[in-house]
């Protein structure tokens, strides 16, 4: 389900992937409506939420799959919130 159609909905598990920069918050110019999207989906869960996120990433470019590091900034910014609240974190 996609975040605009899980608006006033809730789950006991929310499941975000592929959060790190160039991925869901690929968009310069929606940057504001990205992070109301990430918050409206974040609402939504009762139990429990899981990010992912790959700090490596095979891009295929003109032909040729390279590994491409990613930018993890957005993710961690969101890590140290939660972690300062005192929102139980478990790493994997």
């Amino acid at each position: 389900m996609t975040i605009h159609k899980s608006k006033g909905l809730e789950y006991n598990t929310v499941l975000f992937v592929g959060l790190e920069d160039s991925a869901f918050w690929s968009f310069k110019s929606q940057a504001e409506s990205d992070k109301k999207a990430f918050f409206v989906a974040l609402s939504r869960a009762k139990k429990r939420v899981i990010f992912t996120f790959s700090r490596n990433r095979e891009v295929l470019n003109y032909g040729t799959l390279t590994t491409k590091k990613q930018s993890l900034n957005n993710i961690s910014e969101v890590y140290h919130i939660l972690k300062s609240a005192g929102v139980p974190i478990k790493e994997f």
